[in-house]
């Protein structure tokens, strides 16, 4: 702001306040000054003085005001005829500098260079009218597509060569015509323009390709990053015990130290994906129909760019999931024998079971599991028991789910209500800090992937680290065609390390040599769901990296022995239907089970990893695990069916349906009678609610009658009634 009658004043309280200018509150058009700023000018004038010097800034405030609104009214309208001319930024300049003293713009020498910019527009496009079509910038003809414009010869008038309407790319042409017929990708010569396309889009829009990598990515920017790690890389730390004692004759040398390094690994990736014209077909569909969208980037303009777009969209979700939740499992060499996404890396989570519960290099808080209730206090209980040095760091971040980090935002809202209390909240207080209470040191770290897990994990953010080889490498893709089919592939390489983890004490280490720098609770780090796919090498033997292993349907040996097991741990061994014939997890030589196990069965076997290394059989199942079922029982005549469709009566005396409660247009349900002696449920007409062709009563536990909501009623669309 400039200051015109109370510049000094100004001056010489904004110096007393140590700021570069003076807080304003622009709706009330007066100081907006704490009671400690106040404070500091009665100190320094005294309380008349003080209050003269305040008062009068806030009358220049205000006349301040009033003059710039009449002064934008008129600038205003200024802009609005500029805006409607044309003028350049370049010749608003030159009128700024060639006519006011102030650098700024004459308004009347403004209103005098917008006639004479509508006079040279005329002359114009009097110029364009008398000339030929061409390609230059200033002959870009108006595109049929909304607000597109193309060239002659050009998408988008680029000038880039997979942009040209010519060269067979019908897709161009397509779009810049608003064609209905889709292109022929089965045509000659259509996908080597395609390919060619594909390498110069690449090379022309790298750095695109890249950003549009980081942008899916989605891990936490807080993570540290590696490039150029060709296959492993590692750190090493030193660690020195005590080396200072008081002083004494003789040579008495203490400096004992130790080297800790943690190895980090990028996987070697692929992408195989074929098309055949059908589907590329419908790719172009949606690239025609995205301009129908506002908002569209602009590397999305191009086919090419559309098509690579969805490939990078896809496998950056992948790898982020992998990234988290990835158990790494050789896939097989061949044709049609793809791996899972989640299977191409080791990730985060895997990293802390693989440290806690293999290589036990660090110490688990065992505080029992997290609940809604006690999350808060659960949080803080884990924070303390990190020795005071290391908790008081900056940088710390607890890495959780966001089932828990919400439960825990819900939780601190009840016990600190004064953080948020608004009407946009209606009442309900919510914690909105990102930090836990009472330390604005620590971040949370919600993992989206993070699900099905109880796991919680605290560490430095820099401590976490993501690989790569070349960034570049992953915008290479490939364009080949084989008789009808399109292939695009690509590889690259990728991971994830925790760059310090911990040192465990050897016999005679000191203290000292105890360093821990992640820390977590004891609960499993993955749910008792998650299984990891077994291939069959034919060496009769299983080796495992993970404890929950099921075999692949395409096994072929019996397993006579299995390696990689952790000693103490138990392992569980799911088997497949889809197996050729018999194949056994054979009794004997290590493993001590109560007969041969078929693998064919689907069922599971769970076994113990004893001290000597050999595994003894603690339970087994048949048959695969049945879904667990999602009937729903009920007593009364009044049906609540939010969550279910199918439903079975237990009461126990004769009921008859009165109402049915929380009904979806289209959704059908099955209602089941009871076994009970003497207790029969009935089904009849029910105004407005219940629509049956006849009453329908059910005398035992396998009769049943179908209902569909339609139009507000519950109508009979089936039955089955023992006679």
């Amino acid at each position: 702001m400039k200051w015109k009658f109370m510049a000094k004043t100004v001056a010489m309280i904004t110096a007393l306040l140590g700021k570069t200018e003076l807080p304003i509150d622009g709706e009330k058009k007066a100081l907006n000054l704490s009671a400690e700023d106040r404070q500091k000018i009665v100190d320094a004038l005294g309380p008349d003085l003080a209050d003269q010097a305040i008062n009068g800034i806030d009358q220049e405030i205000k006349n301040l005001a009033q003059n710039n609104l009449d002064l934008k009214a008129i600038q205003d309208e200024i802009a609005a005829l500029v805006a409607e001319s044309g003028l350049t930024a370049e010749e608003l300049a030159t009128n700024a500098n060639d006519n006011a003293d102030d650098g700024k713009p004459n308004p009347v020498e403004t209103v005098r260079a917008i006639t004479a910019k509508n006079k040279e527009l005329a002359a114009m496009v009097a110029k364009l009218i008398q000339e030929p079509e061409g390609d230059s910038p200033l002959e870009v003809i108006g595109g049929k597509r909304g607000n597109m414009t193309h060239s002659a010869t050009h998408l988008f008038g680029s000038g880039k060569s997979y942009d040209a309407f010519d060269g067979g790319r019908v897709w161009n042409a397509r779009l810049r015509d608003g064609g209905i017929k889709a292109t022929d990708f089965n045509k000659d010569g259509v996908i080597p323009t395609l390919q060619s396309d594909m390498a110069h889009f690449v090379e022309e829009n790298s750095g695109v390709l890249n950003s549009l990598f980081n942008d899916f990515a989605e891990l936490p920017k807080e993570w540290d990053m590696r490039s150029g790690v060709l296959d492993r890389v590692s750190d090493g730390y030193i660690i020195p015990a005590e080396i200072v004692q008081g002083r004494a004759n003789g040579w008495s040398p203490k400096n004992k130290f130790k080297i800790a390094a943690e190895q980090g690994q990028v996987y070697r990736k692929k992408i195989d994906i074929t098309f055949n014209g059908y589907q590329l077909q419908e790719i172009e569909n949606t690239w025609i129909r995205s301009y129908n969208k506002e908002g569209s980037h602009p590397w999305k303009m191009s086919f090419i760019g559309f098509l690579l777009g969805e490939l990078i969209k896809r496998q950056k979700l992948d790898d982020r999931m992998a990234q988290i939740n990835g158990i790494f499992v050789q896939s097989p060499d061949g044709d049609d024998k793809p791996g899972a996404a989640v299977n191409s890396q080791n990730g985060l989570r895997y990293l802390w079971w693989y440290y806690r519960d293999v290589k036990k290099q660090y110490k688990a808080f065992d505080i029992g599991t997290p609940t809604e209730s006690n999350i808060v206090d659960y949080i803080n209980t884990m924070i303390k028991m990190i020795p005071e040095i290391e908790r008081k760091e900056q940088g710390l971040e607890i890495q959780l789910s966001d089932k828990w980090y919400q439960a825990y935002v819900e939780r601190a809202g009840i016990l600190r209500p004064l953080v948020i209390n608004n009407a946009a909240d209606q009442g309900k207080s919510k914690y909105q800090l990102t930090s836990p209470i009472d330390y604005p040191n620590i971040k949370f770290q919600p993992l989206t992937d993070q699900t099905n897990t109880d796991f919680i994990g605290i560490t430095q953010s820099n401590n976490i680290q993501v690989l790569e080889y070349n960034t570049a490498e992953k915008g290479k893709f490939t364009v080949t065609h084989e008789k009808r089919d399109t292939h695009i592939f690509a590889d690259y390489r990728l991971g994830i390390r925790i760059k310090f983890v911990g040192t465990k004490l050897a016999e005679n280490d000191p203290r000292e040599f105890e360093v821990q720098k992640v820390w977590s609770n004891n609960v499993p780090v993955f749910g008792n769901d998650i299984f990891v796919p077994a291939f069959d090498d034919t060496s009769g033997i299983l080796k495992i990296t993970y404890p929950n292993i099921v075999v692949d349907q395409t096994w072929k040996t019996n397993i006579s022995s299995i390696e990689g097991a952790v000693k103490g741990s138990i392992v569980k061994i799911k088997g497949n239907t889809g197996l050729a014939g018999e194949k056994n997890l054979v009794d004997g030589a290590g493993l001590d089970l109560t007969a041969n196990f078929d693998l064919s069965t689907g069922g599971t076997i769970t076994l113990f990893v004893k001290q000597d290394g050999t595994f003894k059989e603690l339970s087994r199942t048949n048959a695969p695990e049945v879904a667990p079922t999602t009937d729903m029982n009920f007593t009364t005549a009044v049906l609540d069916v939010k969550g279910g469709t199918v439903f079975k009566f237990t009461g126990t005396a004769d009921t008859t349906i009165s109402n049915i409660l929380n009904g979806v247009e289209g959704k059908t349900i099955r209602i089941y009678g009871t076994n009970t002696v003497d207790v029969e449920l009935t089904v009849a007409d029910v105004a407005n609610v219940i629509d049956v062709a006849t009453s329908a009563v059910l005398p035992d536990a396998v009769s049943y009658v179908d209902l569909t909501f339609v139009a507000g009623v519950w109508m009979e669309t089936g039955r089955s009634i023992t006679a």
